[in-house]
């Protein structure tokens, strides 16, 4: 089945995924006669939520199933009981097992298995290893399940492994790929870590970008920082990010940085007014939705006689520079421009004046959607710029409640 290999080849060069790669494969074995009845393709990942992924194709069904395991779940109980599982553990390359045995197999599984018809059970390890020599912890590993009288020959099965050799190649190159992906878009954000790993990343590259600016900051943490032990206190700086953050990645923004006790993000603006109203009209429902998350976390903490922080946010509408920075061999993707500036000035005004959400002028005039609910607070210098800057609030009973 030189064919199938041959098409491997071709679908890893052309950046299929794994789920791709997974289901061209087992739908071709089957077209050349393979009697395949089950397949499970199992990868570990790189992400912050998932630890990994597994494959499943069926015969007759159409679609894959997907599965996800969370990072901090461990091995689920169906793999401790799985052959998969003593391979894992004993670092096992090869394992088969007879279905058709009058004696009962060792694992549960075996017995789903025969039930439907299965009668040779065969799964290959195929361990990645890195540059040092090193290996993963598991790299792919792939189950069949049979249902052909007798099982496969030994013939058979050796020029399945060579097939299922490629496959592993070509699945390692596209976990490669969706991991990097993964790390990039975790630490970058996702359009500035997609506009890295589509090769932006000349230093000193930017393009413009209109866009309504988020600037968020806990007030109170500097002091908190001196009283809590450093694991509580990076525990609670964690809660509080996440709640200032999940609004914004919901809505469709950008959080492009965390420093130290705040976020930097943005709602990109096209050409078009109706969008730049859209683009308003998001950050704000961005910003309340972190006002209500942390006000929710506010009362669990006190609750539980824990101290708590409140936000201060300003948001901005602007052009800016969004692109690389740094020093050659160590670059930075974020905006870089007198707007994101102002946005922090104006956050600074946030103690000042009692409030907790400030906006310019600029922002006022932009989103009149929604303007009405807003208060002037009047003209006041920024620290470091030129000319009086007019502000305006939004009232504390209207920063929970819900523009979508």
């Amino acid at each position: 089945m030189p064919e199938i290999s041959e098409w491997l080849v071709t679908r890893g060069l052309a950046g299929d995924t794994v789920a791709q790669l997974a289901t061209g494969l087992c739908d071709r074995l089957a077209a050349q006669g393979v009697p395949l009845l089950r397949a499970f393709i199992g990868l570990q990942t790189l992400h912050p939520l998932y630890d990994g992924y597994a494959y499943v194709w069926r015969r007759g069904v159409a679609d894959l199933t997907v599965d996800s395991y969370l990072r901090q779940q461990g091995h689920n109980k169906d793999f401790v009981a799985s052959p998969l599982y003593h391979m894992h553990e004993n670092r096992i390359l090869r394992f088969r097992q007879n279905l058709e045995a009058t004696a009962e197999p060792k694992y549960a599984i075996y017995r789903m298995f025969r039930d439907e018809g299965g009668t040779d059970y065969f799964v290959r390890l195929f361990p990645f290893a890195r540059a040092d020599g090193t290996e993963w912890e598991d790299g792919v590993i792939i189950s069949l399940l049979f249902v052909q009288p007798g099982g496969l020959t030994d013939d058979e099965l050796v020029a399945l492994e060579a097939i299922l050799q490629v496959f592993a190649l070509s699945a390692r190159s596209a976990a490669t790929y969706a991991m990097a992906q993964s790390v990039a878009h975790t630490y970058l954000g996702k359009d500035a870590g997609q506009r890295v790993l589509d090769g932006d990343i000349d230093r000193g590259s930017t393009s413009s970008m209109r866009a309504v600016i988020f600037f968020a900051n806990l007030r109170g943490f500097t002091p908190l920082s001196e009283q809590v032990p450093g694991p509580a206190m990076l525990s609670m700086l964690d809660d509080y990010l996440n709640a200032i953050a999940r609004g914004v990645l919901q809505r469709g923004g950008e959080v492009l940085k965390f420093f130290g006790d705040g976020a930097l993000a943005v709602f990109e603006i096209s050409d078009d007014d109706t969008e730049c109203q859209i683009a308003c009209q998001k950050g704000m429902a961005a910003g309340q939705d972190a006002f209500a998350a942390i006000s929710a976390l506010n009362g669990v903490r006190e609750a539980q006689g824990q101290p708590t922080m409140a936000l201060d946010l300003a948001l901005h509408i602007g052009d800016v520079l969004y692109g690389n920075v740094g020093a050659e061999g160590r670059l930075d993707f974020t905006v870089i421009d007198p707007a994101a500036n102002e946005a922090s000035r104006i956050e600074t005004l946030c103690g000042t004046l009692d409030r907790n959400w400030l906006a310019p002028e600029s922002f006022y005039l932009s989103a009149r959607h929604c303007s009405d609910a807003m208060e002037p607070m009047g003209q006041h210098q920024l620290h470091g710029l030129t000319g009086e800057w007019a502000l305006y609030s939004l009232p504390q009973n209207q920063q929970e409640a819900g523009w979508t």
